[in-house]
């Protein structure tokens, strides 16, 4: 497959690298342990550096994945910059939290980092697609702040309903999933805020991340980032103009088929000197068939 739209990435990455004067990387994917491998192809050809950006555009993905990018941007930069035009989700914030600075844009959208995981199978109808652990710790506080649940064997029947709607071990799942976020989060800010004299801005922001928001969807605008504690930058209109071009062409290369072999393209990860794109044949049986490739 020989995506029309992806050629037209590199001139726009060669050019946000002259304004910023750095080597840049767009990573326009879900963070899946799958794009891991790609990426590192990405940094290898280029080489390791002082200093290197970030281009990202992501709705989420994993906790480990995310860990796994940050650590290995680290193996390729001293210095790591993340510039957000406009979304880096879940995961994508998660990853944020390891960079040494942040440049976001004025549309730039930031959000909660608490622990998800999706329904399997077809969920009834009343039920959410996916459940975060944050769900599950506020139905104790639904039934004491509206149903007046306070003795402790009434907390006992709260955790008996629990355990009749998500299996036993299920629930252990999000107490882990719950930890593994948190230990992640803090372990990535020791980058952005090392030091023991932070210690206590980490914990408060891994805390705000985790429980502090009413939903996993809440927009984390840059003023909201910044007042947060983390290290961000505006990005200067030359910067955003140039990292907002990198990101739409990506997203009208993302969609475009293949009338040939039905493939269809649904990420890409790009530098100046390397394209690639993860292919999604929907066709192939018994289900779709997913896979990079690499284009020189």
């Amino acid at each position: 497959m020989t995506p029309p739209d992806l050629s037209v990435i590199s001139p726009l990455i060669e050019k946000l690298q002259a304004i910023r004067g750095r080597r840049a990387i767009l990573y326009a994917s879900a963070l899946i342990e799958s794009s891991v491998p790609v990426l590192y192809e990405c940094l290898r050809r280029g080489g390791r550096g002082d200093d290197l950006d970030l281009v990202l555009s992501t709705n989420g993905g994993t906790i480990v994945a995310a860990r796994q990018v940050a650590l290995l941007l680290r193996e390729f930069a001293g210095h790591v910059t993340i510039v957000v035009p406009h979304r880096a989700r879940s995961a994508g914030t998660l990853l944020c939290l390891s960079a040494d600075e942040l440049v976001l844009g004025p549309l730039a959208e930031l959000g909660p980092v608490d622990s998800t995981m999706d329904s399997r199978g077809t969920p009834p109808p009343d039920a959410p697609q996916n459940i975060s652990a944050q769900d599950i710790l506020a139905f104790r506080e639904l039934a004491q702040n509206w149903f007046g649940v306070d003795r402790p064997e009434d907390r006992l029947q709260v955790l008996a309903l629990l355990a009749t709607r998500f299996f036993p071990t299920s629930l252990s799942s999000f107490y882990r999933f719950d930890k593994l976020v948190r230990e992640v989060a803090a372990e990535l800010l020791t980058w952005q805020l090392p030091g023991q004299e932070h210690a206590d801005l980490r914990d408060a922001i891994v805390e705000q991340l985790v429980s502090g928001y009413h939903t996993h969807d809440f927009a984390l605008t840059r003023r909201d980032v910044r007042a947060l504690g983390l290290r961000v930058i505006d990005a200067t209109p030359q910067t955003e103009a140039a990292s907002w071009a990198v990101v739409q062409a990506a997203r009208h290369a993302v969609g475009v088929t293949d009338p040939g072999t039905g493939e269809e393209l649904a990420a890409v990860i790009a530098a100046s000197d390397f394209s690639a794109a993860e292919v999604l044949r929907r066709a192939h049986p018994p289900g779709p068939d997913i896979r990079w490739e690499i284009f020189d």
